[in-house]
């Protein structure tokens, strides 16, 4: 799936610049939570006793794919050899070895109560009401990409086919 992707971004690059454009925008708000949290995460899951990071959250479903093409990023092969109940095949001796808006969205917006507890104790309803509003505008930004994307491919279809078929990602 990957490479047809890949395809429908090289073959309607102009039609799909205000998906290029979101993802950018997506990425930007996902670093800036990612300074925010990652002191945080630094503290809290050293001490985890019920570990969220597995490998079956590891998987780039078709959203990502979108996301991470229209960024131009690369994007690492699932690894079907590993147990779903598994560490994380990005989790590395001081947490995610992947940057925050490279990782699957699924670990983008998961964080776990006590993750959030402590950021609202140590941030205070301010600083936890700020972080909640940049969830909110990556999932807002994220599903206009998604659709923006799903509705280039509906009202331009390709001679040959895209062979790939939209399918209302609005609720991945």
């Amino acid at each position: 799936m990957i490479q047809k992707i890949q395809r429908i971004f090289i073959v309607q690059r102009d039609l799909l610049a205000g998906v290029r454009n979101t993802a950018l925008e997506v990425r930007d708000i996902i670093e800036t939570i990612s300074l925010c949290m990652e002191p945080l995460t630094a503290v809290v899951c050293q001490e985890c006793i019920s570990v969220c990071c597995i490998n079956k959250h590891s998987s780039y479903d078709r959203s990502d794919l979108i996301f991470m093409t229209a960024l131009g990023s690369d994007i690492p092969e699932d690894n079907t050899g590993i147990d779903d109940s598994a560490p994380c095949r990005f989790l590395g001796r001081n947490g995610c070895i992947l940057e925050r808006s490279t990782r699957p969205y699924r670990c983008t917006w998961f964080f776990c109560t006590p993750l959030l507890d402590y950021a609202m104790e140590k941030s205070g309803p301010s600083g936890y009401r700020k972080l909640i509003g940049m969830l909110q505008r990556i999932t807002e930004k994220r599903t206009s990409m998604i659709y923006d994307f799903e509705t280039v491919l509906l009202k331009n279809p390709h001679p040959g086919g895209w062979d790939i078929k939209p399918n209302n990602l609005l609720f991945y």
